[in-house]
């Protein structure tokens, strides 16, 4: 047996400053659950906050494009054949997305439709509405882009005969302001924080050797003396959703046991396993845990923290930090917004498009995470807020439980930037991010415990 070249010298983990965000972090806690009051509420205060940031950027865009063009307050007062500027919430007129009124109208015996991968059709309308009312939108811009009900948008362009607004040109809000963190400028040595998503401990695909993989990799226990440095620049790890999956039942009653349990299809309760892991990888760095859909919390976004009782083990650790689903954080002045995929997952029925990175990128500049919640994402009914506005511009955006990895830098007008990391399953991929924190770059990490083909 060969003997692993260690450093005699005892290798300590750099440390990273955290800072409270406050109210940011704060709008995604629900402290008093009440579904008494109407989605409209959420609707009106999402309207009335972007307004003013979209038609800013409007004026901006536009003044000096065409003089002649005027801003109109409301959708009904435009004036036909008059070039004017509109500003309102999207509303897709879409047959195929579901609508809970048709479903609660049918008989119950019905078997109702299954989800679809996409909601669009041939026969779908854009309309722009305001508290006022709605106008339906036409033209080639409308046709070569791609829309979400819920996003606040400003159109520019003139109503023609038949009523309808027809757009020469579009504006969103763009990016939120944005702190400038002192680290890029900086020769001080890289610090990384660790992005996983997926564990799904429990589900068809998880492997636990490769899950021990990952839980020596993050304490340094893995690899020689290079590889053990390297994580030691590790000072934060950030797990993004679905990291317990309960095994679904058995539908073939053929393959059960007829007496007692069959031991062949014995599985350790999920949460314990994934405890020890925590606990495992809590002893060394700090651990930021998110809910995502498949775990053990609320149904509706903003997802609480996962109950620190689920794993008693963990608990015990100062590391440990249940926190919400979306998320914001702050490390070494660097400020996180991620979620566990939900809100992609969502936007990509709406659109033709597959590229989930670029879905992720026109979030940014909407400066909305989740336009599409209440409409077809589940969400609380908040009345005096809106939490998913971005009102600043994260460092680093990052959402979980995508099909594959992929990473991109934008840029704002006013010298925003932010890196977007799509994180695949780390169940299905073995892969994690690990995002630089001086330079914001992104590289990933596999693990894998099978042999590869030749």
């Amino acid at each position: 047996m060969a003997i692993m070249e260690t450093d005699p010298a005892t290798m300590n983990r750099r440390t990273a400053t955290t800072e409270d965000l406050g109210k940011l972090q704060e709008n995604f806690v629900v402290k008093t659950r009440d579904y008494k009051q109407q989605y409209a509420h959420l609707y009106y205060m999402r309207l009335m906050l972007m307004q003013p940031l979209v038609l800013a950027q409007a004026k901006r865009k536009w003044a000096s494009l065409d003089p002649k063009a005027k801003y109109v307050e409301k959708i009904l007062d435009v004036q036909q054949g008059e070039i004017s500027y509109l500003v309102g919430t999207i509303y897709m007129d879409m047959k195929l997305k579901p609508n809970i009124l048709d479903d609660i109208t049918k008989d119950h015996w019905i078997a109702a439709q299954p989800d679809r991968p996409k909601y669009i059709d041939d026969t779908d309308s854009i309309y722009l509405e305001d508290e006022s009312g709605r106008v339906k939108l036409t033209g080639v811009k409308i046709t070569n882009d791609f829309f979400v009900t819920g996003v606040v948008m400003g159109v520019l362009g003139s109503e023609d005969p038949s009523g309808d607004f027809k757009v020469v040109d579009v504006c969103y809000a763009g990016h939120g302001p944005q702190e400038q963190h002192s680290l890029m400028e900086t020769d001080e040595e890289d610090k990384h924080i660790a992005l996983v998503s997926g564990l799904g401990i429990g589900g068809n695909d998880f492997k636990p050797l490769e899950l021990d993989l990952l839980s020596e990799y993050l304490t340094g226990e893995i690899g020689g003396v290079k590889e053990q440095t390297n994580c030691t620049n590790i000072v934060r790890v950030v797990i993004a959703g679905n990291s317990i999956v309960t095994p679904p039942p058995v539908e073939d009653d053929s393959k059960a046991k007829k007496y007692g349990y069959d031991r062949s299809t014995f599985v350790t309760a999920p949460t314990m396993i994934f405890d020890s892991f925590l606990q495992e990888v809590c002893s060394s760095i700090d651990v930021d845990l998110m809910p995502g859909e498949s775990d053990p919390s609320s149904v509706t976004i903003p997802q609480q923290p996962i109950h620190p009782a689920l794993l008693p083990s963990t608990r015990q650790y100062s590391t440990f930090h249940s926190v919400t689903n979306p998320y914001w954080g702050s490390v070494d002045h660097v400020t996180l917004l991620g979620g566990s995929g939900q809100t992609i997952d969502d936007i990509y029925k709406y659109v033709k498009s597959d590229n989930r990175l670029e879905m992720a990128a026109k979030t940014v500049g909407w400066r909305h995470m989740a336009p599409t919640a209440p409409d077809t994402l589940w969400c609380y009914p908040f009345k005096d807020r809106d939490p998913f506005i971005m009102s600043q511009a994260p460092h680093i955006y990052f959402l979980g439980n995508q099909d594959k990895f992929a990473t991109e830098m934008v840029t704002g007008a006013d010298g925003q930037r932010t890196r977007i990391v799509m994180l695949p399953s780390f169940s299905s991929t073995g892969t994690i991010a690990l995002v630089n924190l001086r330079t914001l770059e992104c590289k990933t990490v596999s693990f894998s415990t099978t042999k590869p083909k030749n």
